[in-house]
C-alpha cells in the first residue's frame, strides 16, 4: 500500500481508542433531563411563571455574592459556569473571586441541602460595554469539579441561528415574580417564544447582532431582575430530545410589558470566545458539533486526522 507509514499504525491505534472512548463514556450528555416524570411535548400555555423541578433544568444553577443571591447561570462542563458578565459591574477581582459561589442541586435556594462550590476564577467578555450590554458574557472557573448528576447536567451549545429551527424555549430563575414582585426562593420558569432580530431591533432602544430577544406578544411572560445570567434554552425542531442554550439573561425595558420582550445575550456568537478562553485556562471546554454525542471532533476534522496519521514520517 503506497503512502501507509508503518509508524504510523502505533499512533492509530490510541487514536481510535480515545475517539471510541469519547463516543461511549458521555454517560451525562449535555443537554438531557434525567427526569422520571414524562417529557411534555406541548408547549404550556401559562400566563407568568411556574414552579420549576430542578431536574427539569439541571444546568441551572445560582450564584451567590457574600453569601446572597446574585444572578444565574448554566453548567457548561464540571468546571465551568456560563453567565452574564453585567452580574459583576462595580465589584473588583479580588472581591468576586473571595466572595463568589455557585450553588445547585435544588429548585429552592433556601433549601439546607445545597451544594455550594467556590469560584477560582472569573472571566469578563474584554469588550462587555456596561452601557449598551453589548457582549454581556461571562466565564466562572470552579476551583473543584462539579460533580455531575440527575440534578447537574451540562447544557448543550448550538451553532444554528436561525429561529425557526428551534421550538419549545424557556428561561428559568429565582428573580422576582409577578405575583410577589420580590425575589423568590423557588425556581420558577416560564415559556416564551424567539422573535426575530429585525422585529427586535425596530422596537427595543439599543439592539445589537450580539442580542436576541424573546418573549410573548401578550406580554406576562418574561424573564425579571434576579434571573441575570440564566439560560434561555429550546430544542430543536428535528432533535427533541436534546436542550440548547440560546440566550443568557441581560436586558429589558420593565418585565413582562406588552410586545416589549426580554433580551439576551446570542450565545452562538460566543463559541470560539468561550473555547479559546476556557484552553487558556488550563480546563479547556470544547462545545459539541450539535450531535447530542460527546464526541468533540466533526467527522471532517476526524477524517483529516487520519490523513494526517497516516501521512507521518517513520
Amino acid at each position: 500500500m503506497t503512502g501507509w507509514r508503518p509508524g504510523a499504525a502505533v499512533l492509530l491505534l490510541p487514536v481510535t481508542l480515545l475517539l471510541s472512548w469519547a463516543h461511549s463514556s458521555s454517560a451525562w450528555t449535555c443537554g438531557q433531563k434525567r427526569s422520571t416524570k414524562p417529557e411534555k411535548s406541548e408547549i404550556l400555555e401559562i400566563t407568568g411563571g411556574e414552579p420549576a423541578n430542578i431536574r427539569d433544568c439541571p444546568w441551572q444553577v445560582g450564584i451567590l455574592y457574600q453569601g446572597r443571591h446574585l444572578c444565574g447561570g448554566s453548567i457548561l462542563s464540571e468546571w465551568w459556569i456560563l453567565t452574564a458578565a453585567h452580574c459583576f459591574i462595580n465589584r473588583s477581582n479580588f472581591e468576586i473571586i473571595s466572595d463568589l459561589e455557585i450553588v445547585h442541586g435544588e429548585g429552592n435556594i433556601d433549601t439546607k441541602n445545597l451544594m455550594r462550590m467556590n469560584v477560582d476564577k472569573s472571566i469578563i467578555h474584554p469588550y462587555f460595554d456596561s452601557w449598551l450590554l453589548d457582549n454581556d458574557i461571562a466565564l466562572l472557573l470552579l476551583k473543584s469539579p462539579l460533580k455531575l448528576g440527575v440534578k447537574a447536567v451540562p447544557i448543550c451549545l448550538s451553532e444554528v441561528t436561525d429561529i425557526q429551527k428551534w421550538r419549545n424555549c424557556w428561561v428559568t430563575g429565582w428573580g422576582i415574580t409577578t405575583t410577589r414582585h420580590s425575589m423568590t426562593s423557588e425556581l420558577q420558569k416560564v415559556n416564551i417564544k424567539l422573535i426575530k432580530w429585525k422585529t427586535c431591533s425596530h422596537i427595543m432602544p439599543i439592539f445589537t447582532r450580539n442580542m436576541l430577544c424573546a418573549g410573548s406578544p401578550q406580554g406576562g411572560k418574561d424573564a425579571c431582575q434576579g434571573d441575570s445570567g440564566g439560560p434561555l434554552v429550546c430544542q430543536k425542531k428535528t432533535n427533541q430530545g436534546i436542550w440548547y442554550q440560546l440566550g443568557i439573561v441581560s436586558w429589558g425595558v420593565g418585565c413582562g410589558r406588552k410586545r416589549l420582550p426580554g433580551v439576551y445575550t446570542k450565545v452562538s456568537n460566543y463559541l470560539s470566545w468561550i473555547d479559546t478562553e476556557t484552553a487558556k485556562s488550563g480546563k479547556p471546554y470544547v462545545h459539541e458539533r450539535d450531535s447530542g454525542y460527546g464526541l468533540l471532533l466533526s467527522p471532517w476534522a476526524i477524517l483529516l486526522l487520519y490523513f494526517v496519521i497516516l501521512l507521518l514520517p517513520l
